[in-house]
């Protein structure tokens, strides 16, 4: 597989700032959609916001000066997983 431009990484990155910042908006406007479940999901899911909205948010930080972050595709992946746990959780409660 050829490495992506610096173009799509920088799409992929501003994408995943994008849907980070509304995830963030999300969970403080409903924090019940983690709050009320048991600790043992509840930590787990917690970890994961924290990796992946962390990752995203320091992306264009990182960018140019290190590069052993996660790539863009990854970050947008795990993002990705994020909300739709977090969409099943709405959906289902």
């Amino acid at each position: 597989m050829g490495d992506a431009s610096p173009r799509d990484e920088s799409r992929l990155t501003l994408l995943g700032l994008l849907l980070a910042a509304g995830l963030a908006v999300w969970l403080l406007l409903e924090p019940q959609l983690i709050a009320t479940l048991p600790m043992s999901l509840r930590l787990p899911l917690i970890l994961l916001g924290v990796a992946t909205l962390g990752a995203a948010f320091a992306a264009p930080l990182a960018m140019e000066r290190v590069r052993r972050v996660p790539s863009p595709a990854w970050r947008l992946g795990a993002l990705v997983a994020f909300t739709l746990l977090l969409a099943g959780r709405s959906l289902s409660g």
